[in-house]
């Protein structure tokens, strides 16, 4: 979760380690195809991908060339089996970089204490990107590369499926995020349609590491992201904690409110901006409540919460505004005003969003999905959003 370059500067976060680096000055891997006479480059663990990412999967020799990149590029060549080859990587973890890896590459990250359903509705917003998303807005979306975490979710999702388990808590040392590449086309001046092209990179963070200022402030990557996914568990209100735990909720995943991740998380992006007291975080932060299925039964038939969302190609802004409200509101009568203040007193720019990354509640008991699968409820609205800022999509007009 991540950082987009100020206008101007020519190097961008990379969406694996979150190292700013220069698109113009990569690093390349081997293709293993060796030059006449020369021995093939055999894969093998890379230590800095061990170290960065806590990856062990063998593969072959990355290295820096002074090859030059233009009208005349020529493709760099392995110092040790003189084959050339066209892969770019990351000089810092050496992952492969996606095609369109610029310094206009926007980076979001969703952040979620434990037990708050981030690796759930990490889950289910893949899906949703690549399959909802593309067909709303006409775009092609596709994930990148195989890290353990996009092979993990797609397992998950499978079993959810199937009405099977929920996915278990995310281990630490799962390092290595989601990256998705998606290219679509909008509307320009003159009405004129124009090509756009970026990535996104998801990290789900183990919960614990985000508990306290000082374990959030080790997470690097919330210093290089340009905007954030928060989400908050309603159950981790002090009005629905015994109601949670009548349901089956599992205790220990209620040991911190809500107000105590917005508290680490308010304090790693103060510090990582340099602010004084009396300036606010300029990165946009969508504050979702998760499982709100849960809470369906509360709430009359037309609540805005309970609406579907729009299947036009174009952020509905007026209608997000209008959610917004409502949630707040709804935070507000479950004890949540400090949370309000925390918001208000340090953040430029947030939105209240609401989602059911499963479409109905699970047993909590059992750890189990409704048999009827998953139906997500508003799932990609917060990313939408986040889009609509870097003007990736359009937005309705008032």
């Amino acid at each position: 979760m991540m950082a987009l370059p100020f206008l101007g500067t020519k190097t961008a976060p990379c969406p694996y380690c979150y190292t700013r680096i220069d698109p113009k000055n990569l690093s390349y891997r081997c293709w293993g195809q060796p030059a006449a006479g020369k021995t093939a480059c055999t894969v093998s663990e890379d230590p800095d991908r061990v170290r960065i990412l806590g990856d062990h999967e063998p593969v072959r020799k990355s290295f820096t060339s002074q090859s030059r990149q233009g009208l005349l590029a020529v493709r760099p060549a392995c110092p040790d089996c003189g084959g050339s080859t066209g892969t770019r990587v990351c000089p810092n973890c050496h992952s492969v970089l996606p095609d369109n890896f610029t310094t206009d590459s926007p980076l979001f990250g969703i952040v979620g204490v434990r037990g708050s359903g981030k690796t759930v509705m990490l889950t289910v917003l893949g899906k949703e990107l690549t399959q909802s998303v593309a067909r709303r807005f006409d775009a092609s979306i596709d994930s990148v590369g195989s890290s353990p975490l996009l092979t993990y979710l797609d397992n998950a999702r499978k079993e959810m499926d199937s009405g099977g388990l929920l996915p278990g808590q995310t281990a630490a040392a799962q390092r290595v995020p989601a990256v998705y590449t998606i290219t679509l086309r909008k509307e320009g001046l003159a009405g004129i349609k124009q090509t756009v092209s970026t990535i996104f990179s998801f990290y789900d963070t183990a919960g614990e590491n985000l508990t306290t200022p000082d374990r959030a402030r080790d997470l690097h990557y919330l210093e290089a992201s340009n905007g954030v996914i928060l989400l908050i568990d309603p159950f981790g209100f002090a009005a629905n904690r015994d109601d949670a735990l009548r349901r089956g909720v599992d205790a220990e995943s209620l040991a911190d409110e809500p107000r105590t991740i917005l508290r680490a998380l308010t304090d790693v992006l103060r510090e990582s901006e340099l602010l004084k007291p009396n300036k606010k975080i300029k990165k946009p932060v969508a504050v979702v409540l998760a499982k709100i299925d849960a809470f369906y039964d509360e709430l009359p038939p037309d609540s805005p919460i309970r609406q579907p969302s729009s299947g036009e190609p174009l952020f509905d802004e007026q209608e997000s505004k209008a959610l917004h409200d409502y949630v707040a509101g709804l935070i507000n009568k479950w004890g949540g005003d400090d949370l309000l203040r925390i918001l208000d007193h340090n953040y430029q720019t947030y939105r209240f969003f609401v989602a059911s990354a499963l479409g109905a509640e699970p047993n909590y008991r059992s750890a189990t999905v409704s048999s009827r699968g998953i139906q997500p409820h508003r799932v990609a609205e917060p990313l939408l959003w986040l889009m609509a800022r870097k003007s990736l999509v359009g937005v309705t007009k008032a």
